[in-house]
């Protein structure tokens, strides 16, 4: 051990504590690519779950029987554009504070995302509500997880992943709703157009 009778500042030495708070380029590339991931997937995944198929009406989701409390629709944009940069910055507390030098964090973190981004393909796009129901159970599961993950190492990191907890709590409780108010929506009608304003419609299971 060696005794130094100035700090190690006046020695020649960096500051750890300016070395930890410091915004290197890589770190500034690390919430660049979280927020890239979170907000761009996010927009991705809902381009598609669009059903782009002329042959298919693309008023399902319209034509859903609804709680009286079900959202508009104005609303999801907003709160998923918020909710995807919380989970982002999260992210980018615990790299900053780990890296990827801990495996399993970033696994349950990676597959909480993956199962997000599924939920409206397998919803909007395969119009599956009970599919659906049961993949966002298995999501919540996950986000339960990832914040458990990430607490120890960052307090702010699991208390910035509450918002989406709730908000997919509540979704969840939604798809519910919507699947008991419409227990016939998982069979889809295909139209074809046969010309003069007449339509042929088939359903399948």
């Amino acid at each position: 051990m060696v005794l130094m009778d100035k700090h190690p500042v006046e020695l020649g030495y960096p500051d750890p504590k300016k070395q930890q708070q410091s915004w290197t380029r890589k770190t500034v590339m690390a919430l660049a690519g979280f927020i890239t991931l979170l907000e761009g997937g996010g927009i991705l995944m809902g381009a598609l779950s669009r059903d782009n198929d002329s042959s298919v009406g693309d008023d399902w989701f319209d034509n859903l029987v609804k709680p009286w409390w079900n959202p508009p629709d104005w609303i999801f944009g907003p709160v998923w554009s918020v909710l995807y940069f919380m989970i982002a910055l999260s992210a980018f507390r615990v790299y900053r504070k780990i890296g990827f030098t801990k495996a399993l964090p970033w696994i349950v973190f990676f597959i909480q995302i993956t199962l997000n981004f599924a939920w409206p393909v397998i919803f909007f796009k395969g119009h599956r509500l009970l599919g659906a129901f049961i993949e966002i159970l298995i999501l919540l599961a996950f986000i339960i997880l990832n914040i458990m993950a990430f607490f120890p190492i960052e307090k702010a990191a699991g208390v910035l992943l509450l918002p989406y907890l709730a908000w997919v709590s509540f979704a969840s409780f939604l798809n519910f709703t919507l699947w008991r108010l419409n227990p016939d929506a998982d069979n889809k009608v295909t139209c074809y157009w046969l010309g003069e304003n007449s339509y042929f419609c088939q359903t399948q299971n």
